[in-house]
């Protein structure tokens, strides 16, 4: 069969060239930012900071962004780089925001939903157009190569396209066989869902298997699992309340220690090229 490939490299280079390059200005102000002995801080900080607190999982999720360099060992197999997260817990607890956000700030980022998401729109679709020539229509993950893909509402998802995630999130590859069409695409993809409890609210006397409903071996593919509750405290509401409230008044918020949006992406952009490696200090 005569098959081609929709949304591939012209789309790629295209988000490359925006959301990626990097300008001898740009990077001027990236490496004067990460002299600054608080830089960890405020990467932190700037990241969605109109949500008060999470603080280490706005932090997980930065480092989800960078990620790492996928390892190749000399057996031909290959671990790879990139991290997965779930977040899971009471409704109203910004899950969904900083999911949002993720997605903004991210060099390569997609959202969508799983109310509403297939494995094929999640994988790869085949197709037929009017010639009559077969081709494979990219998904979110295939599209999030390289980046991240953040799914909302992950449990809402049907168990038969939720598997199509298995295979992307350990072996980072889509594989197809539909319509006489046998491929493995790149799916070489960060996954950030998000999901509520079965019963509205985080039960703490039962485990998260039974809290979401979720296959185990889906949920071992997450490397990093926070569970986000809700738990009535006057002071903490206090402190919420305080926030949303210098967000809308006269002054705003202080925005002096935040990093540009822009800025903030392409920094995370240029840390992401970076191929880290253990020190000996670090192996001991």
């Amino acid at each position: 069969n005569n098959v081609e490939f929709i949304g591939g490299k012209g789309l790629k280079s295209s988000r490359r060239s925006e959301r990626e390059q990097i300008s001898s200005e740009e990077e001027k102000i990236i490496k004067s930012l990460a002299k600054n002995p608080d830089i960890y801080t405020r990467l932190i900080g700037s990241f969605a900071p109109h949500i008060k607190g999470h603080d280490l999982i706005k932090e997980a999720i930065l480092l989800l962004i960078v990620g790492s360099n996928q390892r190749l060992l000399t057996d031909g197999s290959k671990i790879r780089g990139d991290i997965n997260i779930f977040l899971v817990g009471d409704p109203g607890t910004a899950k969904s925001e900083m999911l949002k956000f993720c997605s903004r700030i991210a060099p390569r980022g997609l959202y969508t939903s799983g109310r509403g998401s297939t494995a094929a729109g999640l994988t790869a679709a085949v197709v037929r157009d009017s010639t009559g020539i077969f081709m494979l229509e990219a998904g979110a993950v295939v599209l999030g190569d390289q980046g991240l893909v953040c799914i909302d509402e992950f449990d809402k998802m049907r168990a038969e396209d939720r598997s199509a995630l298995h295979e992307v999130m350990e072996q980072q590859s889509a594989s197809i066989a539909k319509g006489g069409i046998v491929a493995t695409l790149n799916a070489r993809t960060s996954i950030l869902a998000a999901a509520n409890p079965m019963f509205g609210k985080y039960d703490q006397f039962k485990n998260i298997h039974e809290n979401v409903n979720l296959p185990i071996p889906l949920l071992t593919r997450f490397d990093l699992i926070f569970i986000v509750r809700d738990i009535p405290s006057q002071v903490k509401d206090r402190e919420i309340a305080k926030h949303i409230i210098d967000l809308h008044g006269k002054d705003g918020t202080d925005t002096k220690s935040l990093i540009d949006i822009d800025i903030l992406t392409k920094y995370l952009s240029y840390a992401k090229r970076k191929e880290p490696t253990l020190t000996a200090d670090a192996e001991n």
